[in-house]
């Protein structure tokens, strides 16, 4: 997961960038459209143990990218063997070379932060039998996710849209899904945690309520994280479901787009740190703006300067595995939030805040750029 929202309405003191989303108001048409034949379920991991559960009688085996989130490799260990292939966001394909899997083996693609695209694995996959699913938490409707022709695909939707929880599986190729869930069996307590940070969180935002209303909803983020965290599986909650309905508005992936473009126009000149990417596919739209920094402790003093100022900048993600290389990235990058809650004053606050830093912390350092093995 990633770690530590704010409302363009926020008042005074109480201006932020970042961290989780709170209550954004309902969202508005035009919307873009959810694929025709889904399964909704309460977290992305929910839905690659359904589709395991359905497809594999015996302990199947799930190849996951080096460079992954650890929270739900833990979890998939739970119901799976796991092996690993070696991949890196900077790189546009992974190393081929590392991924060997059998004809009934689960393999996971990436599309990493957005702004990778599907040609690599459609090729890779006509060569190679296996059942092939792709993520594409970090940019839902890029030409990837419109033209995917993998087995199965499936989104973690909290990641992008301001719900509690929620994700969905489809099959690009039509391919049968798992039964609807029970919801008769699904635990939402978790997810109605978070929905109360969520309204408390807005309100705080918006001036109303007394100061420690903030360690008020953190908490109960913390505390519904944790329980969404040791929960079985389940079908995403009637709230989200709800808010999910009609897709996801237009504006909201255009307001991204331009929130990235702006900010990267201002960060090319930072004085100690790099930009992972510069461009992207047409169509495409970034998750985040993306800075590697040449150690760890630079990383950490710029997120922890950026904090002081109220701009929550997650890792995505700290990596356990043993891929030397995903493990260096993992301790030197860092996430700038570009996501539909801001706008153009939010960038540029962010911008000179960044500035501000790297002008006092370091010289410029020259970097070397990972090539595609």
């Amino acid at each position: 997961m990633a770690n530590d929202g704010t409302a363009n309405e926020s008042s005074g003191d109480r201006w932020e960038v970042g961290s989780e989303f709170h209550w954004c108001g309902l969202p508005a048409s035009p919307f873009l459209g959810w694929p025709r034949d889904v399964r909704w379920y309460m977290l992305a991991r929910h839905a690659i143990a359904a589709l395991i559960g359905m497809r594999a009688t015996l302990r199947p085996t799930l190849w996951l990218p080096s460079y992954f989130c650890p929270e739900v490799a833990e979890a998939c260990r739970l119901f799976c063997d796991l092996r690993e292939y070696s991949d890196d966001p900077r790189w546009t394909e992974p190393k081929w070379s590392s991924l060997r899997p059998g004809s009934s083996d689960f393999v996971l693609a990436v599309n990493y932060f957005g702004v990778r695209e599907g040609g690599a694995w459609q090729h890779w996959r006509e060569r190679h039998d296996c059942v092939l699913v792709e993520d594409h938490t970090q940019d839902l409707f890029s030409p990837w996710f419109l033209n995917s022709s993998a087995d199965y695909a499936l989104a973690s939707l909290r990641k992008t849209v301001p719900v509690p929880d929620g994700a969905m599986l489809w099959s690009p190729r039509g391919l049968p899904l798992p039964p609807e869930d029970n919801e008769q069996s699904s635990d939402w307590s978790g997810s109605a945690l978070k929905l109360a940070a969520m309204f408390h969180k807005a309100g705080y935002l918006q001036g109303q309520g007394p100061d420690d209303l903030k360690p008020c909803f953190r908490d109960l983020q913390l505390k519904g994280e944790q329980l969404l965290g040791h929960s079985k599986i389940s079908a995403i909650s009637p709230y989200s479901r709800a808010y999910l309905a009609n897709g996801v508005p237009r504006a909201w992936r255009q307001q991204r787009l331009e929130n990235a473009q702006y900010l990267l126009e201002r960060l090319d000149s930072l004085e100690s740190a790099e930009l992972v990417f510069r461009r992207w596919p047409e169509g495409a739209v970034p998750f985040v703006v993306l800075l590697t920094f040449l150690a760890q402790s630079e990383r950490d003093a710029c997120q922890a300067s950026l904090r002081r100022r109220n701009i929550y900048c997650p890792v995505h993600w700290v990596c356990q595995t043993d891929d030397v290389q995903a493990r260096d990235l993992s301790s030197r990058i860092l996430s700038l939030p570009i996501d539909q809650r801001y706008g153009r004053d939010e960038m540029r606050r962010m911008a000179a805040a960044l500035h501000d830093f790297h002008g006092a912390f370091a010289p410029k350092a020259k970097y070397v750029q990972a090539d595609v093995e």
